[in-house]
């Protein structure tokens, strides 16, 4: 997880993110899996490219150790993830799913998992919430 964190830093002037909106619906209930997916998870809207203030924010909260619960007990919780960050390098791309039903994030490094964990979610939220503001769904968190 360690390698797919320093790839997503702000200090990497080669990387970029955007970010998704994905489907967080329980199995059967969501929209129909036609079109583009991410990881299994339906893409619902456009990727948008985060602005300087947004990746450094990003950037902070992941770089945090405070962000991440270390030895947590499993929530009895279906990954649903709602929201994804994507970020690309010239050789690699590290994808960030994050479900706010739980507050578990995982990590995807070039197509592979790397790292799972639960984490505090009041600032990523509040990061989330301000990069969707006409989202209802997202403003309800």
């Amino acid at each position: 997880m360690k390698r797919a964190i320093s790839i997503t830093s702000f200090k990497n002037p080669n990387t970029t993110c955007e970010v998704l909106r994905v489907d967080d619906s329980y199995p059967g209930e969501g929209k129909t899996k036609d079109g583009h997916s991410l990881h299994g998870y339906k893409i619902i809207s456009a990727a948008v490219a985060l602005n300087s203030a947004s990746r450094k924010e990003l950037s902070s909260i992941i770089e945090d150790h405070d962000t991440y619960l270390r030895n947590a007990i499993p929530m009895d919780c279906l990954f649903r993830p709602g929201v994804a960050f994507r970020f690309s390098d010239q050789q690699n791309q590290v994808d960030l799913l994050i479900c706010f039903s739980c507050n578990e994030l995982m990590y995807y490094l070039n197509g592979g998992v790397v790292g799972q964990s639960y984490f505090k979610s009041q600032k990523m939220r509040s990061l989330v919430q301000g990069l969707f503001p006409k989202d209802e769904k997202i403003q309800k968190l």
